[in-house]
Formats: C-alpha cells, structure tokens, sequence
C-alpha cells in the first residue's frame, strides 16, 4: 500500500533553471522526507523542466505538470489538483527552504490549531538593507494579522488541502496579489486566519528588488499594503511578470554572481546545520 506524504510542495515554473536547482537541493537533504514535489511549469523555454527531472534520484517523491498557458495562480492550482498530500505548501522557484523546514511545519500542524500559514524570512544577502526589507515584511505580515486582513506570502504558504478547495483555490483571473485575495476568501466564506510560525524557515529571494531598483520596489510594496489595508486588492499590476526570463535582462545587473552567492549561502547554512 503507496503511503500518502502529508505535504506537497507545489513550485510554479517558468525560466527557473538557474534557481529552481537551488530549491530542489534544499529539499533533497530535509531532515524529514514525509513529502512530495509537484513543478507545475508554465511551459518553460529554457532548461527548467530538464534540471527538475534530473532530480528524480534525489527527490523519489517529484513530479512535473505542464500547463500551456503560463499563469501563477493557475499552475499552482494544477499543482494542487495533482497533490496527494493533506497539506499543501506553495513555494517560489527562487526560494530556499531551511533543512529543517519540513520537521518544524509538521511539529506544528500537530501542535496548534492552524489551517493555513507561514513562516519568517530571512534575505538572500547579508546586505543591512535586504535584511531591514525582510524584516518590514515580516512585520506587515504580522499586522495582516492584527487587523484581520490576513496575507498569505506568495513566497511560502501553508494550507490544509481541504480548505483550500473549500474555496476554489487561487481565483486565475487575478494577475497580483492572488495570495491575498485567497487569504479574503478564506477569511470570508469559511472564517478561516492566518497564522505564523514565528521561526525563520524560508530564504525570500529579493531579485525582483535587485531589478527593478529599491525605489520602486518600496513604491510598489506600499501601494500594495495600502490596498490591503482598505480591502480593495489590486487584481493586476501592469508590468508585473512571473519568470526567471524577467531578471537575466542585459541592461539589468547580471544574474550569475547572485546565483554564485545565493548558492554560497546555502553551502553555509548547510555546514552550519549538519
């Protein structure tokens, strides 16, 4: 008899090549295995979906699913509806999970009464100011809370399977913020919360910021907060774009000495835990 994994890691694709192997590694030396993968790619142009299934020797467990329209909302709600486990935890491709991650979720699915939730980030750099913005935004995530208007992060989100179909799952005709309009339903219809595993779990990739420029990431990220704050989500954001694609532009900073480091940071974090 096939035993159910009691989480499934679901990972939005498109042009992940060079960031999606950093996840991966992360999760093939997770001090707990009692999970599956699920790459659900927007119909990737460059190595992405190859680099996923040479992982298949480490991560048993990983599966790959094809939408031909690439749309976040939608291919995390492909990856769900080809979820075995009984919760489901939406990552980022350009993320990194701690190698505890898994054993600290499951302490506390057992012990609290959460059904959906997040944890603490922390930056991909040692740079003050990526760690002050890792910081706020750990604080407004906290204040999403105080105030009833709960913000399930984009980033990293955990939520009981059931709940989550309770409510038809991410509405695909929202382009930004579709966490949080996920968070409103939940909150809405089934009076279900936001909580937070105050233990930093996740490494929240700032490439966007180092793209776009502090500025105006600082102006976006306001604009969104104070939609938030007045109940009136912003469903699309011109310019917006999910894809690694967005951020190897010539006129941006390259991506490669972020990935070199990137990837030192985990070789560090790795030697620090085992």
């Amino acid at each position: 008899m096939k035993v159910r994994p009691r989480f499934s890691i679901i990972i939005p694709t498109l042009n992940e090549e060079q960031y999606l192997p950093v996840l991966l590694k992360s999760l093939a030396v997770q001090t707990s295995q009692d999970f599956e993968v699920i790459i659900a790619d927007g119909t990737s142009t460059d190595r992405t979906v190859e680099i996923a299934r040479s992982f298949k020797n480490k991560l048993p467990k990983l599966s790959i699913v094809i939408s031909q329209t690439a749309n976040l909302p939608l291919q995390r709600n492909l990856g769900a509806k080809n979820a075995s486990g009984n919760w489901l935890v939406f990552a980022d491709a350009d993320g990194l999970l701690l190698p505890y991650f898994i054993e600290r979720i499951t302490d506390f699915v057992e012990h609290s009464k959460a059904t959906v939730f997040t944890t603490w980030f922390r930056p991909d750099s040692e740079v003050p100011g990526d760690a002050l913005i890792t910081l706020l935004a750990n604080i407004s995530i906290e204040m999403s809370v105080i105030i009833k208007r709960p913000h399930a992060p984009g980033p990293l989100t955990i939520i009981e399977r059931n709940a989550f179909f309770s409510v038809g799952g991410f509405d695909e005709n929202v382009k930004y913020l579709e966490d949080y309009d996920l968070s409103y339903r939940l909150r809405k219809q089934r009076g279900i919360g936001l909580e937070v595993l105050r233990e930093t779990l996740c490494i929240w990739s700032l490439r966007r910021l180092r793209t776009k420029g502090t500025l105006r990431y600082a102006q976006t990220y306001a604009k969104s907060a104070l939609s938030v704050i007045i109940n009136k989500p912003l469903r699309n954001l011109p310019g917006y774009i999910m894809g690694g694609q967005v951020y190897d532009q010539k006129k941006k900073p390259l991506t490669e000495p972020v990935i070199k480091s990137f990837q030192e940071k985990l070789r560090k974090l790795y030697k620090e835990f085992f």
